[in-house]
Order: structure tokens, then C-alpha cells, then sequence
């Protein structure tokens, strides 16, 4: 099968187009025909080596890639919820990677039926940041109707599915973001936008239920001043003293700060494709690229600033 190939830490430039085994898959594994991945920051982090400590000192995983969309190839033994043919998409653990090729063998958990209103392009650019807003939003944050949320980088992969997931929890969303997404961001529900570029978001005059943090510019401190009492501030983008001043601090004070460390969890991107279904949530693509150009799909994403998902063609 064909697969995008790494083999040492580095720039884009070792990303390899290679011919590879398919995978075997256990009992309770399934083989999938991937169709559609996209890039995630945690795909280039851990080809550059930012994250050997969790991969591998030496090398990293042979393919990388997180989200996937496609279908059932081959169902192990003890595997009861699918069967071959079904049109499934998911993540995988992106330490470890795996999508950027034409199969992929993934666990029951990792995986969920696709919902039949959006394309394969459309549910690889879904997996991994509908999962981490609807955990922290709705896991961690405990967020529910009535209440109001700020969501820090509203436009970008995760935010963008942030803030339709807490509209259609019934909340009252603020977004922040700069001034040439605030039109996007009006537009994907955000009751009120804020321009970082011309307001101050720890200067304005509401205050939050929860604070979805997904840029990781202001600190807990910072925030804390605009949540309500018993309010909780989830972030994706923790530092390391924040993560312990947190555990530390948590348990003698009013709001909390929390951390969002996504997993896979099938019930959750069940939930997640309901919400789809009901076109609550709707995929935002940035561009698609085709496999063999890898390199520049990632060199786009290392940009940053990116309005949506960046989704690779793998079929």
C-alpha cells in the first residue's frame, strides 16, 4: 500500500511517498480503506521531534496521521458493532499515528459510522477537533444550556468546532479572533465576536459560565478575572507549570483550570455525528491536498492562522 513514510525527526522534507505492508489486523481490530485524513498541529509536532519524549528518541512512528475517513476493509473476530463495507471515519492516538496511508487498522473505540450527510473530505476534517471541544466543552467544562462560553481561537479547527458544539448545547458563545474571521466566525454562531486586534478579551464587560481556551496566550490568572464563580477554564494549549500550578491551586479556589487531553472515544463521536445529522455542526474545510503533496499541506498548517482544516486526499 502506498503511505506517507518518516523515518528521523525533521522538517517537512522527510516525509516520504513509499510502498509499505498493509497492516494485519487482531480480533478486536479493524482493517480501514482510508479514503480522506487531515493534518493536525500534533501530526508535525511529531515529525519535527517537539514530542520525542512521548514518541521515540530516535524515530518517530513510521506513518503518521490522526484523523481518518473511509471503509471497513476487514473486522476481527470479536468485533461486534461494525461490518465490512460500513462507511466508518475516527481518530487514532497521534502519538502513534497511521492515517496517512490507504489502510489503517484501528480498535472499536477509535472508530464510528460516518454520517450519511457529509463526504469522506468532509469527515476527515471532523474526528480530532470535533472530539477535543465536545470533551472539554462538554466533559471537562460541564457546560449546558443557558450558559455562556468564550471560546479563544474561535476560527481555527478545534474553536470553529467548539463554538457549533456549544450552540447546540443551548449556549451563549463569545469568540475571539482576529479581524479578517470575524465575519466567519459570525457565521458559524457566535453570539458576540471579539477582535483581538482591537479589543482586550480580559477587558470586556461579560463574564463566563466556561472559558474554552484553544491559542494558549493568556494564562489561568488572566482569564480567571471574567468567569463567574464556580466557572471552569478548559485549555488545549497547557504549559507544563501551568498544568501543575493547576493540580496544586484547583482545590482551594472557586474557578478551575482544567486541561484537555483528547482520547478516543466511539460514544463521543456518536454523539458528535448527531450533531452533524442535525447540520449543527458543519465541516470546515481550508483546503484539500492530494497524498503525494504532504509536504506542503503541512508546511501550511506550521503556518498557523488557518480558517478550517487542512484534509489530505488519500484514495
Amino acid at each position: 500500500m502506498k503511505a506517507i513514510v518518516t523515518k528521523q525527526y525533521g522538517t517537512a522534507d522527510v516525509l516520504q511517498l513509499e510502498e509499505i505492508e498493509k497492516p494485519t489486523i487482531g480480533s478486536d481490530e479493524l482493517l480501514i480503506q482510508v479514503m480522506n485524513s487531515s493534518v493536525n498541529p500534533i501530526d508535525w509536532r511529531v515529525r519535527s521531534g517537539e514530542m520525542k519524549i512521548m514518541t521515540g528518541i530516535m524515530k518517530p512512528p513510521q506513518v503518521l496521521g490522526t484523523d481518518f475517513a473511509g471503509v471497513v476493509s476487514e473486522v476481527g473476530q470479536s468485533i461486534t458493532r461494525f461490518k465490512k463495507g460500513d462507511q466508518v471515519y475516527g481518530a487514532v492516538n497521534g502519538m502513534k499515528g497511521g492515517a496517512y496511508a490507504e489502510y489503517l487498522k484501528v480498535k472499536e473505540i477509535d472508530a464510528a459510522l460516518k454520517p450519511d450527510n457529509i463526504s469522506f473530505e468532509q469527515a476527515a476534517s471532523l474526528p480530532l477537533v470535533s472530539l477535543t471541544a465536545y470533551q472539554a466543552i462538554v466533559h471537562i467544562g460541564q457546560a449546558k444550556s443557558g450558559n455562556h462560553i468564550l471560546i479563544n481561537g474561535c476560527t481555527g479547527g478545534v474553536g470553529s468546532a467548539g463554538v457549533q458544539i456549544a450552540k447546540a448545547l443551548g449556549c451563549t458563545v463569545t469568540g475571539v479572533c482576529s479581524t479578517k474571521n470575524v465575519e466567519f466566525a459570525k457565521s458559524l454562531g457566535a453570539n458576540h465576536v471579539i477582535d483581538y486586534k482591537k479589543d482586550n478579551v480580559l477587558e470586556n464587560k461579560h463574564s463566563y459560565d466556561v472559558i474554552f481556551d484553544t491559542v494558549g496566550n493568556h494564562s489561568f490568572s488572566e482569564f480567571q478575572k471574567t468567569l463567574k464563580a464556580g466557572g471552569i477554564c478548559v485549555t488545549s494549549s497547557p504549559t507544563m507549570p501551568a498544568m501543575i500550578l493547576a493540580l496544586i491551586l484547583n482545590p482551594f479556589r472557586s474557578e478551575k483550570s482544567k486541561v484537555i487531553m483528547v482520547s478516543s472515544n466511539s460514544q463521543d463521536l456518536d454523539a458528535v455525528g448527531k450533531m452533524i445529522q442535525e447540520e449543527k455542526l458543519k465541516p470546515q474545510i481550508a483546503e484539500v491536498f492530494p497524498l503525494a503533496q504532504i509536504k506542503d499541506a503541512h508546511a501550511l498548517s506550521e503556518k498557523g492562522r488557518v480558517v478550517g482544516k487542512i484534509v489530505i486526499k488519500i484514495q
